[in-house]
């Protein structure tokens, strides 16, 4: 076995490895423009030209999401900043090392897993030669992970898709093109447009009190910036498509990162929101990649980039793709002064959560409890009195998770949780004089505690047979579908709601390389649907 001391000398050895890349040479703002119109070059073809199926696209998007994070905070540590010139055309050599590096990137998130489970005592490592062995992980029960991955983070009922035919005609009038460029001049009129078109959907992914406030802003301020800015992302996107169908060159690769003058961006956005400049001023800084004293940022947190020549850098990818209150949660949460406050508020949301679920299940003749025990209290309690069943659950609402210690840190409080449902169901079935008085039931009930989480449920090693974990959507969902609580509790118990290995999903083993080190890990990917499903 490998010691801390060895293991720490290779880790490092892999991430100077994959930094050293020639786009590091570059003046900050080129290696930035470069990376991010790659991507939105890889965004174009699965999205327009070539589209993928919805949960092919979803995993795409993910996986390319992660990827990007790790050269971006290369260039941001070793790039020189500052007003230099930089060209905004398609240099071939620039955009090999930019498709290479993002390659290489979906290896070294594998390491950026590996390490942090090695050094939390989750796997093993050998090491023979030149190559890292891991555990091997054919014997872990990986549906749990599955499950996670593939059954969707928030409701996709509720999810509102962007149809870029609205604004399509007034995107075109807002056009200007010259010389195989285009840009897009967001008039008053346009503006009123995206508003119109897409500002209930995007409102709608959003779900926290909007009176929450932080120190330099509202969440309501927030929300307001944020989807302004997201529609006007999605436009640049679709402004792209049409010069790239209008016949520009390289489908419009030298337009497709949108790089706003800084004071313009906030005079447009205080403009059409009506919110003050120091407000729009904060929240761009917050919403900037590096800022506000993040040691480590994370695009999909910090989703704008400044190139530190006067400009921003927003990509429509990123925006599109990324869950605002998700990540602005993340982000407080680094930040000493705003965590304080962001901790208080979080009591209000698993009130907001219990109400939002007992809203979604009216009609369904059911009854709701909740209230305080002796040594631990009912988050929520489900019950039917027809058919004499009861579900309890423990509600969990956190940051989900993005990177492997957060995984594991979130892991150990939903086993908390797990403890905190076994002393229910414990307390059930001692016929606790307190619980049946507060729900109102008997031991003729049919009695299942749970924990439910609003977006992720642990790996397989906090797992209880007794005590099934699942997304709170997902539960709820369910239970309106099939409408009796009894048919609830048995897909619960026979851990129906758990995908299937070689029919929901499939385990690939990925190769994977920095340096001279090489290794091996694992992927999960939809199963191919066969005649059988």
């Amino acid at each position: 076995m490998p010691s801390f001391t060895d293991i720490s000398a290779i880790e490092a050895e892999i991430d100077d490895a994959f930094d050293d890349n020639a786009l590091t040479r570059l003046p900050f703002a080129q290696g930035i423009w470069t990376l991010l119109s790659v991507v939105e070059d890889h965004h174009f073809k699965i999205a327009a030209y070539s589209p993928l199926e919805e949960n092919q696209a979803a995993t795409y998007v993910d996986g390319l999401m992660n990827a990007l994070t790790h050269p971006l905070r290369a260039c941001y540590r070793r790039a020189a900043k500052g007003p230099h010139p930089f060209r905004r055309i398609l240099i071939d050599n620039h955009y090999e090392l930019a498709n290479e590096w993002l390659d290489a990137a979906e290896d070294y998130d594998h390491f950026c897993s590996i390490f942090p489970l090695c050094h939390a005592g989750q796997i093993d490592i050998r090491i023979l030669d030149k190559e890292l062995i891991p555990t091997d992980w054919s014997a872990t029960d990986m549906s749990y992970e599955a499950y996670d991955r593939l059954v969707a983070k928030r409701d996709p009922k509720e999810e509102s898709v962007l149809d870029a035919n609205l604004i399509r005609n007034e995107v075109r009038l807002a056009m200007r093109v010259s010389g195989g460029m285009y840009s897009l001049v967001f008039t008053r009129r346009l503006m009123d447009l995206l508003q119109s078109a897409f500002g209930v959907a995007l409102a709608s992914r959003h779900s926290l009190p909007k009176n929450w406030q932080f120190s330099s802003f509202s969440l309501h301020q927030y929300r307001r910036i944020f989807t302004c800015l997201q529609a006007m992302a999605f436009a640049w996107f679709t402004a792209r498509q049409l010069a790239a169908a209008d016949g520009a060159p390289a489908l419009a690769f030298a337009s497709a990162l949108w790089t706003p003058r800084k004071g313009a961006l906030v005079a447009k956005i205080e403009k059409h929101t009506g919110i003050e400049r120091f407000a729009v001023t904060e929240v761009l800084r917050y919403l900037t990649f590096g800022e506000v004293g993040i040691r480590n940022p994370d695009i999909a947190i910090q989703p704008i980039v400044d190139l530190t020549n006067g400009e921003y850098a927003v990509s429509p990818f990123v925006l599109i793709h990324v869950h605002a209150e998700r990540n602005l949660c993340v982000l407080l949460n680094q930040i000493p002064t705003e965590r304080k406050l962001y901790s208080k508020l979080v009591d209000q949301k698993e009130q907001q959560v219990r109400l939002e679920t007992i809203a979604s299940l009216s009609g369904l003749d059911l009854d709701f409890r909740h209230g305080q025990l002796t040594d631990t209290d009912i988050d929520l309690a489900i019950i039917d009195r027809k058919a004499k069943a009861c579900l309890c659950l423990e509600i969990k609402w956190f940051i989900e998770p993005a990177e492997v210690r957060e995984v594991l840190a979130r892991s150990e409080e939903l086993a908390k949780g797990v403890a905190q449902a076994r002393k229910i169901g414990l307390a059930f079935s001692r016929s606790d004089e307190r619980l049946m008085s507060l729900l109102d039931i008997d031991q003729s009930y049919d009695f299942l505690s749970m924990v439910t989480s609003v977006n992720f449920i642990g790996r397989y090693q906090i797992q209880h047979p007794e005590v099934p974990i699942t997304k709170l959507w997902h539960l709820a969902s369910e239970l309106r579908k099939r409408g009796q609580l009894s048919e609830i509790l048995k897909w619960l118990r026979n851990r129906s709601y758990l995908p299937r290995e070689g029919y929901d999903y499939n385990i690939r083993e990925v190769p994977i390389q920095s340096g001279e080190w090489h290794s091996r890990w694992y992927g999960i990917a939809h199963a191919k649907p066969t005649a059988q499903r």
